[in-house]
């Protein structure tokens, strides 16, 4: 749930600072739906970098509760049911390329970078420090 609630703030904070920037769907109907995708994929990235979880159940359940979350914005009147249905297709995309940005396996384990293989694999000093 923390990684969800941190998704949809980040996504919010960064729509708002957006939106202030002059960049709204409407004025920018071509650069707008990739802001929000790059903008979204790094809140994810984020997220489950916080939660130290890169499992796909975890990726899922994120997923699921971003979309159930982002039923609000029908209650509130700003889309269309059917639109709402419709985005689960740009909230898997952006959950998978969100965490894409950590690593490309989707193993138990936090995507770590190529050192830390390099790393581990050398022998330990026996300096006391």
């Amino acid at each position: 749930m923390r990684g969800v609630l941190m998704v949809y703030g980040m996504s919010f904070l960064a729509g708002l600072v957006l939106a202030a920037l002059g960049f709204t769907p409407q004025s920018e109907p071509g650069v707008y739906p990739l802001l929000a995708l790059l903008v979204g994929a790094i809140a994810v990235a984020v997220a489950l970098h916080v939660t130290a979880t890169t499992r796909l159940s975890s990726l899922i359940a994120m997923g699921v509760g971003i979309w159930l979350l982002s039923v609000t914005s029908v209650l509130v009147g700003a889309q269309s049911l059917a639109g709402w249905f419709g985005s689960s297709l740009s909230i898997a995309a952006t959950m998978l390329l969100g965490r894409l940005l950590l690593g490309v396996t989707l193993d138990d384990s936090p995507a770590q970078s190529s050192y830390a293989t390099l790393v581990r694999s050398m022998t330990p000093t026996r300096r006391k420090v």
